[in-house]
């Protein structure tokens, strides 16, 4: 690796870091990520010149969906071998007037991969609409429609919802549509 790509990845890290935290939700599991990315990148630095800091979103991203995959299919095979059935997860949780940080942070590892990977990148590295289309090599209608029905799940998480409390899951209407 060059001492100007190295330089590069050190001062991607920090943005690097916060992003990994966000798909995980663990330092150990943020600098797994990284360093699961930054060992990819040596056996390939030469192919990202120009566009290391896509390349590194997207291998993070990548790493963090295999992980997901790998721990669902570790569960699952687990599951059967003990004879019983997955627990069902219920969904719906009351959210009191006032939401802390931790708070924000569980609503926003609750919402689809796809959703949070996004508004990762939009809204806590501060990427554009644009440059998270790129990274993510969407097109940017589809960032711009996953920012904004994670945007609508979080303030409907956040708000006070009536048929939350009666226990019907689901969307804003109360019928489990979105």
């Amino acid at each position: 690796m060059s001492e100007q790509l190295y330089q590069q990845v050190i001062t991607l890290m920090p943005k690097l870091r916060r992003f990994a935290y966000g798909l995980c939700g663990s330092t150990d599991g943020a600098d797994d990520l990284i360093q699961e990315a930054c060992s990819r990148l040596l056996g390939c630095a030469a192919e990202v010149e120009g566009y290391l800091d896509r390349w590194l979103y997207r291998t993070i991203r990548n790493v963090h969906i295999d992980q997901v995959r790998h721990a669902l299919v570790k569960e699952r095979y687990q599951d059967e071998i003990a004879g019983r059935s997955p627990a069902a997860v219920d969904g719906s949780e009351h959210v009191e007037s006032l939401v802390t940080l931790d708070q924000v942070r569980e609503l926003i590892a609750e919402l689809p991969e796809d959703q949070r990977v996004t508004l990762m990148l939009v809204g806590v590295e501060g990427h554009s609409y644009r440059e998270a289309a790129e990274i993510l090599g969407l097109p940017i209608g589809t960032v711009t429609s996953r920012i904004a029905r994670a945007r609508a799940r979080l303030v409907d998480a956040i708000s006070y919802n009536p048929a939350r409390q009666q226990g019907v899951a689901g969307g804003r209407d109360g019928t489990g549509e979105r």
